[in-house]
């Protein structure tokens, strides 16, 4: 038997070779009683929390937090408001897969790609850090609002980096997509019907692999997005 530990899964596993026999995927290590914790205070001082919840993309639960207080209370944030949480919402999205993706390459041997990776993702915590004051972990939402509005810059440092980060992601793809070994480990490896991804609440990208067409965004669309 084989325990491997990262991040909030540890997997039992009996191997032989490379050929994972069995396993046994126990899941919740990362569990710190968030909510409990978010009880102590108030709505507004539940924020710091949120962003820990995934330090990757803090900005993407400070909207999310933000939106269901706001739906309880029958708040609707200004145009503006909505426009700007897309942006920064979206931007926290592409480092967050930055991040995973990058990771993802190095733990399979190529270790390249995720320094490209995360040269990318900098270019975006530069702009959270010109927008909140924090690189990583914001607390920059608000219910009703956003802590402020957009900076002079944020147009300008958006786009720029946009361009980049496609270059690096066009580049890192073709770095992995002619990589036999990165090909060989991942392809028909892990596969899983759409019946069970739905099943066990897959969301996103992970669902969206399995064939299920479903993007939050375009089905139930909220801030702005129904706009776009």
């Amino acid at each position: 038997a084989h325990p491997a530990m990262h991040g909030t899964v540890r997997c039992q596993m009996e191997l032989s070779g490379e050929v994972i026999e069995r396993v046994d995927v126990q899941v919740g290590y990362l569990h710190r009683g968030f909510e409990k914790m978010c009880e102590r205070g108030t709505w507004t001082q539940v924020y710091p929390y949120v962003d820990r919840c995934n330090y990757v993309s803090p900005m993407l639960n400070n909207v999310g937090f933000s939106l269901a207080c706001e739906k309880m209370l029958g708040i609707e944030v200004t145009p503006r408001c909505a426009y700007y949480r897309i942006a920064l919402g979206e931007l926290a999205r592409i480092s967050d897969h930055l991040t995973c993706d990058g990771a993802m390459a190095m733990e399979l041997g190529a270790f390249t790609p995720f320094l490209w990776m995360i040269k990318g993702r900098e270019m975006i915590w530069d702009i959270m850090e010109e927008e909140t004051g924090a690189r990583l972990t914001h607390s920059f939402g608000r219910i009703g609002g956003m802590a402020s509005p957009p900076t002079d810059g944020f147009k300008e440092m958006a786009r720029a980096a946009v361009a980049q980060i496609l270059s690096i992601i066009d580049e890192s793809e073709r770095l992995l997509f002619g990589n036999r070994i990165f090909l060989d480990r991942l392809q028909g490896v892990g596969k899983i019907s759409s019946e069970d991804a739905i099943s066990l609440g897959w969301t996103g990208p992970c669902l969206r692999a399995c064939g299920v067409p479903y993007d939050v965004r375009k089905s139930h669309p909220y801030g702005r997005y129904d706009e776009m």
